[in-house]
């Protein structure tokens, strides 16, 4: 999990930096927050990157040079940094 249920920090692994710690996101120099929380869990599948070469034959849209995102639904807020298992839908 990168943001927790309910928190505004916007955080993402930071994929340039040793180790790819969890990190708050910067852009033009300054750190990132949602207007107001996120009402899910929020996190990556690890071990995957989404290629930014590669557009999908069926939305048009290329990758983002990330690891694929996933929303958790469930009904707690889950810790930083937790791995959980999760079941795909759609």
């Amino acid at each position: 999990i990168e943001i927790p249920k309910m928190t505004t920090a916007k955080m993402e692994v930071a994929t340039k930096e040793e180790n790819n710690p969890i990190a708050q996101d910067i852009k033009k120099g300054k750190v990132r927050n949602y207007h107001g929380p996120i009402f899910w869990n929020y996190g990556l599948l690890p071990q995957t990157w989404e290629d930014p070469n590669i557009e999908d034959s069926e939305t048009g849209c290329k990758g983002d040079n990330d690891p694929v995102d996933v929303v958790e639904i469930g009904s707690a807020a889950l810790p930083m940094g937790t791995v959980v298992p999760v079941k795909p839908l759609g």
